[in-house]
């Protein structure tokens, strides 16, 4: 009796010590699959990182109120296949250190499901090998063509590439403006962006009839660009491309101004051309004409009847937006389109099929965008604008368009 009564007391141990570890296993298998990969049955969360304080805030803070505003029209119509999509946001400043320590923070101690940021080319660039080895999903800032030929995995575009821009700009000079054997300058930033830019013109100016070229280099934080203003008087050029951001753009704009420089043309870089530039600097912009792969708040397109709509209902007191808006309303397209294409069984392999799987009619928003699993570039048409400074609008003046193709 006494031998079976051990027994029994062994056996019943032992079931419940195996039914305790099936449960701690089985907890942990659900942190690991749910939690720490940011999906449960109810929501899936994803991690922004915007400059919002920072030199560049001007061009990616209007993106947060875009984002928001998305992500709450989706999550009111019941989510995505039933979940509602939860966003944290960090604030990189335009700093590398900080977006790689943003970086660390969202994957390792918020645990998101996925990614989109940072705020500069060379800041994603660095975060890229990171999310390469977590094996974490990347809607990255960066449009340096390395970074997308051969397609990478785990990162995707949500911008025009700066140098496709830059081959817009020598194709318009030619093309539209017809100049003959033209001056032509550019100014751009010591930075990552500002570099692939000048490279790129570098070439352009080989394949075309160009009289005088010149490179002025400034600095995003500069306070005075007195120096620079007085080089490019004594060039003279016919055209400028200025590749820059908001707050720069306008100091330059200004300088130009107060100093007489009497270019006909001033052509403006995607992040600068937006009406909060033309709130800083008022009639001086008036020779202005901008290059932006995005829509503008007055379009009238479905797609941004939409965005329209939906900043309206979320944020009532303010009734208009820039261009800049749109860099956070495409990338949240763009997750909610992945996030559908992937079905409700989501998982990263899942996610990065699904947007691979992308097909897009964006109504408006940017030109028609697709995905496949050798093409992770997203936008490839641009549009010029022209600046209209007693309306403090820029106007379309072009259609849609992308580049032709170059040997390099």
């Amino acid at each position: 009796m006494f031998s079976i009564m051990k027994d029994r007391f062994a056996f019943n141990t032992h079931c419940i010590l195996t039914i305790c570890l099936f449960l701690l296993l089985g907890n942990t298998f659900i942190s690991h699959g749910g939690e720490l990969t940011g999906v449960t049955d109810k929501t899936v969360k994803v991690g922004v990182m915007y400059d919002l304080t920072g030199p560049v805030a001007d061009t990616w803070a209007p993106g947060v109120a875009a984002l928001k505003a998305y992500f709450k029209m989706v999550n009111e119509k019941g989510g995505v296949h039933g979940r509602k999509i939860k966003y944290i946001i960090e604030d990189d400043r335009y700093s590398i250190p900080l977006a790689l320590s943003g970086f660390k923070k969202l994957l390792f101690r918020d645990k998101v499901f996925a990614l989109q940021g940072a705020s500069g080319v060379g800041h994603t660039a660095t975060i890229i090998p990171l999310a390469e080895k977590e094996k974490i999903p990347l809607l990255g800032a960066t449009t340096e063509k390395k970074f997308y030929i051969p397609a990478r995995k785990h990162v995707f575009g949500i911008l025009m590439w700066y140098s496709d821009q830059a081959k817009l700009f020598v194709e318009y000079v030619f093309d539209d403006l017809k100049l003959k054997n033209p001056t032509i300058a550019l100014m751009y930033p010591d930075t990552a962006s500002g570099k692939d830019t000048r490279d790129t013109v570098r070439n352009m100016v080989k394949e075309y009839p160009v009289g005088k070229y010149k490179e002025v280099a400034f600095t995003l934080s500069a306070l005075d660009y007195t120096s620079e203003i007085l080089i490019l008087k004594r060039l003279n050029p016919d055209i400028i491309y200025y590749f820059g951001y908001v707050a720069d753009t306008s100091l330059f704009l200004r300088t130009a101004y107060k100093f007489k420089l009497n270019t006909p043309i001033v052509m403006i870089g995607q992040y600068a051309c937006a009406e909060k530039t033309l709130d800083l600097t008022g009639k001086t912009a008036s020779t202005v004409i901008g290059i932006n792969c995005y829509a503008t708040w007055d379009d009238d397109s479905e797609g941004v009847r939409i965005a329209r709509k939906a900043s309206l209902a979320y944020d009532p007191n303010v009734i208009h937006r820039d261009t800049n808006f749109y860099q956070g309303w495409f990338p949240a397209m763009l997750f909610y389109e992945g996030f559908k294409n992937a079905g409700r069984e989501l998982t990263r392999e899942s996610f990065i099929k699904g947007m691979e799987s992308i097909d897009l009619d964006t109504q408006g928003i940017c030109g028609d965008v697709s995905f496949s699993p050798t093409d992770h570039k997203a936008v490839e048409n641009s549009r010029f604008l022209k600046a209209d400074t007693d309306k403090n609008r820029f106007i379309p003046v072009t259609d849609w368009r992308r580049p032709k193709e170059y040997d390099f």
